[in-house]
């Protein structure tokens, strides 16, 4: 920095020096010893300049580095700790400052520690939406090379929630769409993926923790190296290479030693957890347990602890109070995502409400101005009246349309609510009753039945994750208008794809391939939004098939060349008259018995609109029912 700011002070002070010497040479009035002494006292002026300037500019320079240094490290402070307010305030000015100096990675990087600090207060449903507003904020300034943070955080949230292969995808996809050219990109992205792969690969989790140390390491990143070097020792853990714990746990207490500031502590607890373990001290290692702030991870590891100890009878109630604790914790989550999806409706509805009262008001205004015209003459108001009219129709169509919103709002969040009270009650009981069973100390269960309650309690847990999914989709669709279209799809595989698990699944029902476009057809597209409108299409073909057959088939649309088409058709009940768009709306139901919350076809056609296509009903197919995908090669 000290050739950056040097340089440009020496030029202008010499500059104006020898600016003054040739105004001096072209004063006749001077002598040759007269201009000697003026140059040198201007010499010695000169000098004394220079230095002042740079002294002052340094100066400058050390009180910015100062301030910079003092604001991340309130924000690295306040991360840990659970005041929310404080820790907001810290992340936005950091914000701001990154952005005034043009450091448009450091502003989205310091929102991404924003989003992980909801994660880990589990406002899983506003970590979302923030992660939706980061997207839209990154395609408005054109950075593009930051996408990767907004879907590996929306990874993150996935695998949160208990929903890990969505969440592998997500951080799958941030790989390919970081800039590999830039390494420390790629910290935080191994880093999550050794987190999801810890409890079930922990042989793979370390490789990507590896891969992590080694770009950190040659970055040079104290405080992130001794934070990847605490997660070390909880994956060495995981594998119970008690050995490497040993030794991460060696090179962790000397970190703290030598960073002091720059120490990470936010695996130290979890660290000491392991060293005790690794030691075989027991009982330190429960007492170290309630150090920790997440109550989860208290129970998680004295069960652990207990089971490591030989103690089942301890272990077995620390189980319990662990999965009391996480049920907890997930009915927490879903009643606050359940509430911001009611709070969003609701704004929509203020929305609607706030709009109609503006238009009435512009109607009065119209109104005044047209008696106001009449009193100027009746050539004037001839002239004036058609155009008002005009405006006053449009307005008036405005307003019913934004009546008819209204309305449609209303009976979305009536049927949600009824929705939502049969299809969340349901499973919540079934794995209410079945947890009481199975947690009851006296009943007497055979391996079988133990297995048979837990399959449904998963199964039961998977319909409320599947119906919370369909919900944040929708609500996230309804925010965008267009979806990104970069992959160049194969249709006759795309098909096949979609159709084979469907065939593992229900090998009672006859599922049929009939690809009638070439095997070289392919189209620009977005490839995991087709597949979910495929996917969407094939569950509400198998709803309401028992028996039969479903056919999937591709071809080319008639009406329209430069259109490819899906179709699955059952023959199942098929539509009854007049449902043929009601079946497209939120929330409807045809079958109210069914599973379902009435989001799948819905949602499918939203997406397809979003790529410039459609779904459609096939009113001509009489034996069942034929639903069609319409996409643009182009």
């Amino acid at each position: 920095m000290g050739m950056f700011v040097d340089f440009p002070a020496f030029t202008i002070c010499y500059l104006v020096y020898f600016l003054y010497l040739c105004i001096l040479k072209c004063h006749k009035r001077h002598t040759v010893k007269t201009i000697i002494m003026i140059k040198l006292r201007h010499i010695i002026a000169l000098i004394f300049l220079t230095i002042t300037c740079l002294a002052t500019i340094q100066a400058l320079a050390q009180a910015k580095d100062d301030s910079t240094s003092q604001l991340l490290q309130k924000v690295r402070t306040t991360f840990n700790q659970n005041n929310e307010q404080e820790f907001y305030n810290a992340v936005r000015d950091y914000r701001n400052y990154l952005l005034k100096q043009g450091d448009t990675s450091g502003y989205y990087l310091h929102w991404k520690n924003e989003v992980l600090y909801d994660v880990n207060h589990n406002h899983f449903y506003r970590a979302l939406r923030k992660t939706m507003l980061m997207q839209s904020d990154m395609e408005e300034r054109g950075a593009t090379r930051e996408y990767y943070k907004s879907t590996q955080l929306r990874g993150i949230i996935y695998s949160l929630r208990g929903n890990i292969p969505l969440a592998h995808q997500y951080f799958e996809k941030a790989l390919e769409q970081v800039d590999h050219a830039q390494p420390a990109n790629l910290v935080s992205i191994y880093m999550d993926l050794s987190n999801i792969e810890m409890d079930t690969q922990p042989e793979e989790a370390m490789k990507h923790l590896d891969c992590a140390i080694e770009i950190i390491k040659a970055d040079g990143a104290g405080y992130e190296y001794s934070d990847a070097i605490g997660f070390k020792i909880i994956v060495a853990y995981a594998m119970r290479d008690w050995q490497q714990v040993n030794e991460a746990y060696a090179e962790y207490m000397q970190l703290k030693e030598t960073l002091g500031n720059s120490f990470s502590t936010t695996y130290y607890n979890y660290a000491v957890i392991c060293k005790a373990l690794a030691d075989k001290r027991y009982d330190d290692a429960i007492r170290q347990t309630h150090e920790l702030t997440n109550t989860t991870d208290i129970y998680k590891f004295q069960t652990e602890i207990y089971e490591l100890a030989g103690d089942t009878k301890r272990a077995f109630e620390a189980q319990k109070r662990y999965l009391a604790v996480k049920d907890s914790v997930n009915n927490v989550i879903m009643s606050e995502e359940m509430i911001g999806s009611a709070n969003d409706l609701q704004d929509a509805e203020q929305r609607n409400e706030a709009a109609a009262k503006r238009n009435q008001l512009l109607q009065w205004s119209l109104q005044f101005v047209i008696v106001g015209a009449l009193l100027i003459g009746f050539c004037i108001y001839r002239m004036n009246r058609l155009r008002y009219t005009r405006k006053l129709q449009k307005q008036n169509r405005e307003l019913l349309i934004a009546r008819d919103k209204a309305q449609e709002s209303e009976r979305m969040k009536v049927n949600f609510l009824q929705n939502m009270s049969h299809e969340i009650r349901t499973p919540l009981n079934v794995i209410s009753g079945y947890a009481q069973i199975i947690s009851n100390p006296q009943a007497r269960l055979s391996d079988a039945e133990r297995a048979d309650m837990a399959l449904r309690i998963t199964h039961s847990t998977n319909i409320i994750v599947h119906i919370v999914d369909e919900i944040l989709d929708i609500s996230g669709k309804e925010c965008i208008h267009f979806l990104t279209k970069a992959d160049l799809v194969s249709c006759n595989e795309l098909a096949r794809e979609v159709a084979e698990p469907f065939m593992n699944q229900y090998p009672a029902i006859d599922i049929r391939l009939e690809p009638q476009l070439k095997d070289c057809c392919k189209i620009m597209m977005n490839r995991r939004e087709v597949e979910k409108i495929l996917n969407h299409l094939m569950d509400n073909a198998f709803k309401f098939t028992e028996k039969g057959t479903i056919t999937v088939r591709t071809f080319q649309d008639k009406a329209d060349s430069n259109m490819v088409c899906f179709s699955v058709t059952d023959t199942g009940c098929g539509i009854k008259e007049g449902d043929e768009e009601k079946i497209f709306e939120h929330f409807y139901k045809s079958n109210v018995y069914k599973e379902g919350v009435g989001l799948g076809l819905s949602l499918a056609r939203r997406i397809a609109r979003q790529l410039g296509g459609d779904v459609v009903l096939d009113p001509l197919y009489k034996e069942g029912c034929r639903i069609i995908l319409k996409l643009p090669k182009e």
